[in-house]
């Protein structure tokens, strides 16, 4: 079997497993740097558009504002605890990405708004008409969808799968 052949078929199946997961998701884990290169984590709830993910965060705290000192970000969606098979290797979504700040004019502000809010609730009308509320977008380059132990595939940006290969599985320790 070609490679091509092999790409399509893991594509086929892994593509709609990893929107599924991703459309189960109501937030995503940030991991930002400061301009000193501190990091810090934290979470959004997000909604997901054409060009990337999308979240509303205030400038008051910290990601807003490493986010606007420094557009370099990772982000991770990840398996509920509860829901779990095994806690040592849940399923998630990591991208590395890149934060880009929304204007209020831009079309994409009010398009984000309303999908956040159809997602969200009333609560949006209010955060997105404070001054201090950021929209940022998000964008996805390079990343990895892990099913478990041994189930690593690098995603693209756009969604295209393809498999990662490990130079070197786990080994057992030797006393």
């Amino acid at each position: 079997m070609n490679s091509n052949v092999k790409q399509e078929r893991l594509q086929n199946r892994l593509g709609p497993e990893i929107q599924e997961f991703r459309d189960s998701r109501k937030t995503l884990q940030l991991a930002t740097v400061d301009c000193e290169g501190k990091p810090n984590v934290s979470y959004a709830p997000f909604v997901l558009l054409e060009d990337g993910y999308y979240v509303l965060i205030s400038e008051i705290a910290r990601h807003a504002r490493n986010l606007l000192q420094n557009p370099d970000v990772s982000l991770m969606l990840v398996e509920d605890e509860d829901s779990s098979k095994q806690l040592f290797a849940r399923k998630r979504l990591t991208f590395d990405a890149t934060a880009i700040l929304i204007d209020r004019e831009e079309a994409n502000w009010q398009l984000a708004v309303d999908e956040m809010k159809q997602r969200f609730g009333e609560i949006i009308d209010g955060l997105s008409s404070l001054e201090d509320f950021k929209m940022f977008r998000l964008k996805p380059i390079q990343g990895l969808f892990v099913k478990g132990f041994g189930q690593a595939f690098q995603v693209s940006g756009d969604d295209l799968v393809d498999f990662v290969h490990l130079d070197e599985g786990h080994k057992k320790r030797t006393a």
